[in-house]
């Protein structure tokens, strides 16, 4: 008996079996990666809202003396806690908190700076 020419109904099979199994993987890497990418973009902007906030606090736009509650106009999503600590005289521990939310999950960025209180003009 001979053989026709083609592939056989298991071959087929196995074939499409393989196939579906790389685009399943494929298609979880791109989805990884995406949510790797929102996250690191994310944190970016967090860390140059906060650099945002410190130039403020360094040029005397905000006051070094209370903690504060800010938002952002341009960024909606994310809001501002700072937090002034005295520990020695003339100098100040500010803590300057970034929070936005991601996939259901509160994110924090902090950054803590030591500064040199600003002095009062007579």
């Amino acid at each position: 008996m001979r053989r026709s020419a083609g592939f056989t109904l298991i071959e087929v099979l196995v074939a499409l079996v393989v196939t579906v199994a790389a685009i399943t993987l494929l298609a979880q890497g791109f989805t990884t990666g995406a949510r790797a990418s929102t996250l690191s973009q994310n944190s970016t902007r967090a860390a140059l809202l906060a650099q945002q906030v410190l130039t403020n606090f360094e040029t005397g736009e905000l006051s070094l003396n209370q903690s504060q509650s800010l938002s952002f106009e341009d960024d909606e999503d994310f809001t501002c806690e700072t937090v002034s600590e005295s520990y020695v005289t003339g100098v100040t521990q500010l803590t300057i908190r970034i929070k936005w939310e991601e996939r259901g999950e509160e994110r924090t960025y902090e950054l803590v700076r030591l500064m040199r209180d600003r002095p009062t003009e007579p």
